[in-house]
């Protein structure tokens, strides 16, 4: 049993001098260290799934841009028709006709002085007009010489009839801008003019030529520019009205 002892007691004492005997590392070893297992380590990579999120997320945000952005007028063709609110060559139509051309889109007009509902509704011009020029879109100006007539109801039909003729097209309306208040006009149109668009430009405040009725350059150019924002703003048109071939 002694010898046995005597070893076990050899063998402690030994490992104990080596385990004392050892000197801590010095900071150099130790940063040398470090920056070898950090060279030795494999550099982070990006993920399979990190790069798809990145893809997805980019695809949607060009998703989102696509559907906000205002269609394409390039090659369209958009008639623009009414009574003397048009004005020919001067303020509200000649400020759209430079909008609509800015976007590569070819302007048609056509008015008549004094042109009412009842007499536009009786009047062949707007079915021959859409013949000739096979629109894409259609805006009315229409109501102004209505705006103090004493029974507006009766022309919802009149206004319904003039609709149809549109056919399967875009369409907007442009209500009277009514300088005094109206006698109901206004809203017979917001009731009948569907499916087309209404824009309501009776709250609007433009300038006004020596009648008080008619908007000068600059009124017609201020309406114009209401319009637009109202037009560019409106949803794409549906598949039926895209289709410009219905008559």
């Amino acid at each position: 049993m002694r010898p046995l002892v005597l070893g076990c007691a050899i063998f402690l004492s030994s490992a104990f001098a080596a385990g004392c005997s050892r000197t801590p590392p010095t900071p150099a070893a130790s940063l040398a260290t470090a920056a070898t297992a950090a060279t030795a380590s494999p550099a982070p990579t990006v993920g399979t799934a990190t790069l798809r999120l990145a893809t997805a997320v980019e695809e949607a945000d060009a998703g989102v841009a696509s559907a906000t952005a205002p269609p394409s007028l390039t090659g369209k063709t958009v008639l623009h028709v009414g009574d003397s609110m048009v004005g020919g060559n001067l303020g509200l139509t000649r400020a759209l006709e430079q909008r609509f051309s800015a976007e590569g889109a070819k302007f048609v007009r056509d008015f008549k002085v004094s042109e009412s509902i009842v007499s536009y509704d009786h009047s062949p011009k707007l079915k021959s007009l859409v013949e000739k020029h096979r629109p894409d879109i259609v805006i009315i100006t229409l109501g102004t010489n209505d705006v103090f007539v004493p029974y507006p109801a009766s022309m919802a039909a009149n206004v319904q009839n003039i609709v149809k003729r549109v056919g399967a097209r875009e369409c907007y309306w442009m209500g009277p801008p009514t300088w005094k208040p109206d006698t109901g006009i206004v809203q017979v149109l917001k009731d009948n003019v569907a499916p087309c668009k209404f824009f309501d430009s009776s709250s609007l405040k433009l300038q006004r030529a020596g009648d008080g009725i008619h908007p000068t350059d600059r009124g017609g150019a201020d309406w114009a520019t209401s319009f637009w924002t109202f037009f560019r703003a409106s949803p794409a048109a549906s598949a039926a009205h895209a289709d410009a071939g219905t008559p």
